[in-house]
């Protein structure tokens, strides 16, 4: 990939763990089989995607293909309640996973292999020749959600204000932080925006990217970006994912902007471990390159593809 001075990727991300928050309001199912009972699945069992001519929440586009979730191939997954079929982008395709389109905004989803029939072998990136995969679940632990209309903008807005994204152009162009010599460490100093200090920082040289993030370095600094993502909706999206992963109460304990715009190689890595489904990473795309590879690699938790 060749490097530019514009950076390919820059996004939001906050990390959420559970907390001992009062208890959420929303009726959910207490075991795995009532939660495959309470999903309106319009597909049979034995389906793993659906025609065009089944229900949906959407109406059918011709060009579509619909997907269901709770099929037999998912059969070993805890399945999200509410789940109805929903309908792959009718868009170019790009890469190995289905996009959802018409879902209303915080709606959480499964990420779904798409049915490599369906996409031009150009556009994707995996092992994933298998066309029984089609319609399976990626990940227990990796979801998508429908963001709100003003959420990126909101934080599009905050960035561009403070200066964050012409520093970003400067660390992927010009005057890049120096990665350490050794192979394991991330190198990185203090920056400030406005009155508030902020952490940059580039990991190790393993990454083989010229990626950077820029975190809160103080509480006052973390408190106002999480005002500025609750103005933009980011609340609601909690409200939803912590109803539809049935936990009782989020905390966002880790907050950042991270940007790239050359990799060698995607380093695939765990940032937690042994959570219990109770950490996740919210990614949020502020600005993405058209016409580049897909720029997220999740790693089947089965069939390691």
């Amino acid at each position: 990939m060749k490097c530019i001075d514009l950076f390919y990727t820059l996004a939001a991300i906050a990390s959420l763990t559970s907390s001992a928050a009062s208890s959420s309001s929303a009726e959910v199912p207490s075991s795995k089989e009532e939660a495959k009972k309470s999903s309106s699945s319009s597909c049979s069992a034995s389906d793993q995607t659906c025609s065009p001519q089944q229900s949906s929440s959407s109406p059918p586009s011709e060009e579509s293909h619909l997907y269901c979730v709770d099929t037999s191939i998912n059969s070993e997954y805890e399945i999200l309640t509410n789940q109805n079929c929903f309908h792959d982008t009718t868009q170019q395709l790009i890469g190995d996973f289905v996009t959802p389109t018409n879902l209303p905004p915080g709606r959480v989803t499964p990420i779904l292999w798409r049915n490599n029939t369906t996409a031009s072998s150009s556009t994707t990136t995996s092992s994933n020749t298998n066309n029984s995969n089609g319609g399976k679940i990626v990940s227990q632990y990796a979801f998508q959600i429908t963001l709100p209309p003003t959420l990126v903008p909101t934080l599009l807005n905050y960035t561009s204000h403070l200066g964050i994204i012409d520093k970003f152009r400067d660390f992927t162009s010009t005057s890049p932080i120096p990665q350490n010599n050794d192979n394991d460490t991330h190198n990185g100093k203090f920056v400030t925006f406005g009155s508030n200090r902020w952490y940059a920082q580039r990991p190790a040289k393993k990454w083989k990217s010229n990626m950077h993030w820029i975190s809160p370095a103080d509480e006052r600094t973390h408190e106002e970006y999480l005002r500025v993502l609750f103005s933009g909706g980011f609340g609601t999206l909690l409200d939803k994912i912590g109803q539809a992963i049935q936990l009782d109460g989020l905390v966002a304990y880790h907050l950042t902007f991270l940007a790239v715009s050359n990799s060698v190689v995607g380093y695939t890595h765990y940032d937690t471990t042994a959570t219990g489904g109770r950490v996740y990473n919210v990614i949020i795309p502020l600005l993405l390159e058209e016409d580049v590879p897909p720029e997220l690699i999740l790693v089947d938790d089965v069939t390691g593809e």
